[in-house]
C-alpha cells in the first residue's frame, strides 16, 4: 500500500479503544483518524471526516455495530466496514456480512488486526479463521 489508511474505531471500552489505536497506530500505513464510542457519534463524524476503514464492535450502546456499519454502507456504498467482536459464534459473523461489513473479527488477537485490514482494504472478505468459516 503506497499511501496511509485513515482507519475510524468505534469502540464503548475505553481500555479495548486505547489497545485498538495502539496496535493500529504501530503499522507505518495506518493512521487513526477518529474514535468514538457510540455508532451515532461516528455516524455523524462522517459529514466532515470520511475514513478509508470503519471497524466498529458489534455490542455498542445506542445503535449496534450492524445497525452502524448498515448506515455506513448506505451512504458510502465504497466504504470498507469490518465488524469486532468478542462473540465467536457464526451467526454473528452472518449477520454482519448480511449488514455490510466486509470482515468480522476476533477480539483477542492483536496481530491479526493488521493483516486483516489490508485484506479488506484491497477489497477482500475476512472472517476470523478462529470461526472455521
Amino acid at each position: 500500500m503506497d499511501t496511509t489508511a485513515r482507519i475510524l474505531i468505534v469502540e464503548d471500552h475505553s481500555f479495548m479503544l486505547a489497545m485498538l489505536q495502539e496496535y493500529i497506530e504501530q503499522e507505518e500505513d495506518f493512521e487513526v483518524c477518529g474514535t468514538f464510542g457510540s455508532g451515532e457519534a461516528a455516524l455523524e463524524s462522517l459529514t466532515e471526516n470520511v475514513p478509508d476503514f470503519v471497524i466498529a464492535d458489534l455490542s455498542l450502546p445506542g445503535i449496534s455495530g450492524l445497525e452502524l456499519i448498515s448506515s455506513v454502507k448506505e451512504r458510502y456504498p465504497s466504504l470498507p466496514c469490518a465488524i469486532l467482536s468478542g462473540h465467536s459464534e457464526r451467526h454473528y459473523a452472518d449477520q454482519a456480512m448480511t449488514a455490510g461489513a466486509q470482515g468480522y473479527l476476533l477480539k483477542g488477537d492483536p496481530d491479526e488486526l493488521p493483516v486483516a485490514i489490508r485484506h479488506m482494504l484491497q477489497g477482500q472478505r475476512y472472517i476470523s479463521p478462529a470461526l472455521h468459516y
